[in-house]
Order: structure tokens, then sequence, then C-alpha cells
């Protein structure tokens, strides 16, 4: 090696150590930074069942399992294993660029091949992605120049590999070879070459691809590209617990003056991880019915605007915070004033309010993102701590307290529906009973699920099931108190609720509405009550295996069968109603598009029933157009509220003479 040489030797070796450490140091100042942003957030333990932690890390970020879930997730898939596997080569890459040796053992002809291999999956993983982003645009992705910059650091890296491969063999007077096909063909391309160009070419080459490498990884901590960080750590913290259940608060504290979340720092640590392992797939925003319907809230933009918020809030906290060490009457929320608020500049009332809370875009969300906790803390902020909700909230809240029941019907009159049925009633048994059948306020009160409730019982008592009901004693589940915000009325019916279920001695409960079917079965655990609560769907599959139940009459339907948001993907309750339906002589079951836990939400979930629906279409509606392109000439429900949105559907299309709308039960009872 010549002096000139050496010299252009050593100054290689300077300048990739200059710029590697300060790529590290930019990486790691970074990360380091990000990870101080998140200790503004309450605390919350997500510490336990470590064993199934590690299982949902190897299933979720090694095996790509809920990236899967979809055909893009393929390109995903190659992309981040390509760029692992890839590594080991850039050991060498480096080590022969650098120092003109290789690794031993890395230039073996599988294992180049191996490498070639992995660049060629990510290069056309790249140029898929590029033209699905920037020519076909679907609705869930955006043509942003950060996205483009990406991709275009991971172009560079991939085609300078097989640039660098090609010119070393051409500046030797040799090919590549079929050991490094890619390389070969880019080398085909420029033969005769002299070695002198060729020699520039590498090191042109090098040197973009190393500025590319270590550019990205300056550029990871600071952009969207964080979630490769981000939805890691995402994975193996989600929540375990009973799935969509909202967390108690604590209202015993009277020195407590607000709740719910109304600034950055009153969300939990997981709560603004969420915004950084957010990876701008889209899924949840091609997913959520207020979105598609033209509402103003988007959940892919709802957790983005947390984190880009907490980004520009949190330096100016945490100095705050710093300067302030010690000082007891220093508060974050102080902190806060002058600076953009949460709710207001942030989010508007609209946005939180126009979610119905179906879990739709948790169930797509490839890195567990939980967005309706979002939605329920600042709901609960707003209703607890500012008293602003809409108005017909607020008159269903009064109607709750004062009737418990959204309708403001008279309590008196919550068995009405039963009349000439012979029911009895739990104040009036002489001897127990196996289930008491929680009716619910929908079955009670509105005159079209009055016809489900009695259906149902029919089929009890042809089954012989012992029963009872509450009558005028039954409360309102509190379901739709909770998910729009009032905690404080929310528990007050819990505690009346379980006070009754306790002096009754109630062990298991039977009910026709999934969202008290929801309530019962997860979230009244937190108050010390704990019963064996079943959906009339599973209870009525049951009779039928056991033979209790048989269907004989032909019912000459074609239908399709909507589910419920807070029955299939809140509990997993998917096959017992279609297993109902497929014991229905002459039925014919035809599934919508969006079905099981893809299945769209009707628009009543959240509350949503009882306030004024905004954006551009009506969400039942929207739902109702699905059911009409199966051909179905019947739709069938498991939930009263879905029922009165499918009809309100139906007459909205102008087709409820032609296209009927039944709960299982009626459809069974037709049948016996």
């Amino acid at each position: 090696m010549g002096r000139s040489d050496l010299t252009l030797h050593t100054l290689n070796i300077i300048a990739f150590t200059i710029l590697a450490v300060a790529a590290l140091y930019g990486f790691f100042g970074g990360l380091y930074q990000r990870y101080e942003f998140l200790t503004l957030g309450q605390p919350i333990d997500r510490s336990d069942r470590r064993g199934e932690r590690w299982r949902s890390f190897a299933q979720n970020v090694l095996a790509q399992g809920k990236v899967l879930a979809e055909p893009s997730g393929i390109g995903h898939f190659s992309i981040f294993w390509g760029f692992i596997l890839l590594g080991f080569g850039e050991l060498d890459f480096f080590s022969y660029g650098l120092f003109g040796v290789h690794i031993p053992g890395f230039t073996a002809p599988w294992f180049t091949f191996t490498q070639e291999m992995l660049a060629t999956f990510v290069f056309v993983a790249i140029v898929i992605a590029a033209i699905r982003r920037y020519i076909w645009r679907p609705m869930r992705t955006e043509p942003t120049f950060e996205a483009g910059f990406i991709l275009f650091l991971i172009f560079a890296i991939v085609v300078t590999l097989f640039v660098v491969g090609a010119f070393s063999a051409l500046q030797q007077g040799s090919m590549p070879g079929s050991a490094a096909p890619m390389s070969n063909l880019v080398a085909s391309w420029f033969v005769g070459v002299s070695p002198t160009v060729a020699g520039i070419v590498v090191q042109l080459a090098f040197w973009i691809h190393t500025l590319a490498i270590l550019g990205f990884l300056v550029f990871i901590p600071r952009s969207k590209h964080l979630h490769m960080i981000g939805a890691m750590f995402n994975s193996y913290y989600r929540n375990l617990g009973p799935v969509g259940k909202i967390r108690s608060l604590d209202l015993s504290d009277e020195a407590v003056e607000e709740f719910g979340v109304g600034n950055i720092t009153q969300f939990t640590w997981k709560q603004l991880l969420d915004g950084y392992a957010c990876t701008e797939c889209g899924r949840c925003h091609v997913s959520c019915p207020a979105t598609l319907t033209g509402k103003d809230l988007s959940p892919k933009y709802l957790i983005l605007k947390m984190k880009d918020h907490l980004i520009e809030t949190a330096p100016a906290l945490l100095a705050q915070k710093k300067m302030a060490a010690g000082a007891e009457d220093f508060s974050l929320a102080t902190a806060l004033q002058g600076m953009p608020q949460l709710i207001g500049d942030v989010y508007t009332e609209d946005e939180i309010w126009a979610c119905t809370t179906c879990r739709a875009c948790e169930e797509a969300c490839p890195v567990y993102n939980e967005h309706v906790s979002l939605i329920v803390d600042m709901r609960r902020n707003l209703v607890l701590t500012q008293g602003s909700a809409p108005g017909e909230v607020n008159r269903t809240f009064t109607n709750l307290e004062r009737h418990s029941n959204e309708w403001g019907r008279p309590r008196s009159a919550r068995a009405e529906w039963a009349e000439g049925l012979d029911i009895p009633l739990m104040s009036e048994l002489e001897e127990p009973v196996e289930y008491l059948y929680y009716v619910g306020t929908a079955a009670s009160f509105d005159v079209r699920n009055q016809k489900i409730a009695r259906a149902f019982a029919q089929l009890l008592k042809r089954a012989g099931v012992s029963f009872a009901i509450l009558g005028k004693e039954e409360e309102s589940d509190g379901d739709s108190a909770r998910r729009l915000g009032n905690e404080f009325l929310y528990q007050e019916l819990v505690e009346r609720n379980i006070e009754i279920f306790k002096e009754y001695g109630i062990k298991k409960i039977i009910t026709t509405d999934p969202h008290a079917y929801n309530a019962f079965r997860k979230e009244y655990v937190d108050f010390g009550f704990e019963a064996e609560v079943i959906h009339h769907t599973e209870l009525l599959a049951q009779l039928i295996e056991q033979g209790k139940l048989q269907p004989s009459k032909r019912v000459e339907r074609k239908i399709t069968y909507h589910d419920s948001c807070y029955l299939g993907r809140y509990n997993g309750v998917y096959s017992a109603p279609r297993y109902i339906l497929s014991k229905i002589p002459g039925l014919e079951l035809v599934e919508m598009e969006r079905n099981r836990n893809k299945s769209m939400c009707c628009g009543a979930g959240g509350g949503s029933m009882f306030k004024e629906e905004t954006g551009e279409q009506r969400i039942n509606v929207f739902r109702t157009e699905q059911a009409l392109e199966t051909g179905a000439t019947a739709i069938a429900t498991a939930c009263p509220y879905c029922m009165t949105m499918m009809i309100d559907g139906t007459k909205a299309k102008g087709v409820e003479d032609e296209i009927d709308t039944y709960d299982i039960a009626e459809l069974l009872l037709q049948a016996i």
C-alpha cells in the first residue's frame, strides 16, 4: 500500500469513527430525551405476568404476528427481518471498506447469497411501499416528506450494497459470481470499466451507504420510525387484563379536585408510549366508523396529536420541573398554563364525543395502542372537572339519576314487557332460581326491543330454565354513564346493583344486552362483585346442544348477521349466534365483508345512541348499506342497541318493508 493510499485509508477510519460516534450520540441522546418525556406521565403497573409478556413480544415483535394480519404486512415483515439479518453483513461491509479485511466466514458463498437475497427482498418491499404511498395512495397512508425520506434512505442503503459488491469485483478484474446475483447483474452493465474508476465508485458508494445508515440512526428517535423502538416496548407492556376494561377512578379522596385527563401530564406513561409506538400505518384510520362517516375523529390522529403535543410541551415542562426540584408548590398543571391546551387546542370536543368505543381501532392496531382509554379519560375530564357535555348527554345523565334508565321512563314500567308471560319476580320467589334474567334498559322500555325480551323469556320457559327478573327493582347497568365520562354516576349505579344482587344471592346472570354483559362480567369485579354472566346467545346455543330446544320449523330467510362490538370484540362471542342460526332449518347465512372481529359498529356504543351524531353520514346507515350489499332479506342482531340502529338504518334507506331485522332469539322462537 502506497503512502497516499495509507493516508486515505487512515483518513477514512478517522472520518468514520467521528461520524459513528456522533451518530451514536445522536441516537442514544434522542432516545433518552424521549424516555424523559414519558416520565411526565402518571404511573401505571405493567410489570405483571412477565412470561406472557415475553411470549407476546416473541409473537408480535419477532414473528410480526399482528403486522402479518393484513397482506401489506408482508412488506413490513421483509423490511424488518431483512434489516436485522443484513446487520451481520454490515459488519463485514465496514470491516472490508475500512480495513480491507473480510471477517472469516462472511465471504462464504451461502452467506453472500443469503445477504443478497435479503437485500433484494428489502429492495422490492421499498419499491412497492413507495408506489403504494405515492401513486396508489390508499386512504390509510399519507405521502409525507418524512415517509419519503425514510424510504429514500433505505433504498440508498440497499442499492449501495449492490454497487459496492459489483464494483469491488470489477476493480479486481473479475465478476461477483452466482453467489451474488444482484451485484453480478449490476456488474454486467459496467463490464470494461477501468480499475481506477471502479475504485472511485466503490469509495463513493461506501460513503453514501455509511452516511445513509448513520443518518437513519440519528433520524430514528426524531421521526415516526421511533416506532421501531416504541413498538417493541408497547407490545411487551400491552394490557393483559380483560379486553376493553375501563380503569376505575378512586372517588373516595375528597381532596382531589380534578378527574380524568385535561392535560398531557395526566395521561399514564403507557398512554404516552402509544404515541411512540404508532407506525402511522392507518389500519385504525380505515377501521373507525367515525372516520369512515366523516366525523372529526380519527384514531390515527388521536394518537399522533398526543405524541406531537408531548414533544412540543415536554422540554419546557421538564426544564421547569428540574428548576423547581424540591419545591413543594410546583405543579406541572400550572406549568402548562400558556401552552397549547390538550382539550381545545389539540383535540376538539367534537372529536372526543365522536367515538363509539367500538375498539375497531385497537383490534386493527399492530402495536397494541389503546385508543379508547384516551377518549374515556378526556370525557371524564370534560364531564367531572369542566362540567362540559352536549345537552343530550346531560339529559341522559339526568334520566339515569332520576329513573335509572336513559329513556327517562318511570321505574314502575320496567316489567310491563312481561305482562301475560307469568314470569316470576325475584321479590316474590319462595324458592331460589338458577338465573337472574337482567333485562336491561333497552329491552325494558323500547317497544321493539321488548319483543326480544318476550321471545327470550318464552324460550327459557320452553327449555325449563329456572329464572326470574327484578322488575321495578332493576337498575341501569351504568355502561352508558361510564363510557360518556360520568364515573360518579356509574359507580353510584354499580353500588345499587351490587347491593340488590347480594341481597338476592345472585350467582348467575343472563342478559340480552351485551353492554350489561360486559359490565357485569369484567368491570363490576373492581367493586367487589363476581358472578357467572352469560349472554342469551350463549345460553340458547347450550340449550340447543343439550336438546332442550329443538328448532324444527323452516324459516325461509337469507340473513346476514351483524356482530355487536360489546359482544364480539369486547368479549369474543362470535360462534354462539352463528351456531344458533346454523341450526334453524331453511335459514341461509350470508356474511358481510366486515364481520366477526372486523365487524363495523352500528353507531350506538359508548353512549352514542343517546347523543346527536355529526359528520357526513350516520354510522348506522353506513353499516346498513354493508348489510344490503349481501343481498340478504333480513338482518340478525344479538344486541338491543344494534337492533334499534339497524332498523333506523333500513328506514333511512327506505327498505324497512323489504328488510326485516330480528334478534337471534326471535328467529329461534320462529323455528320452535
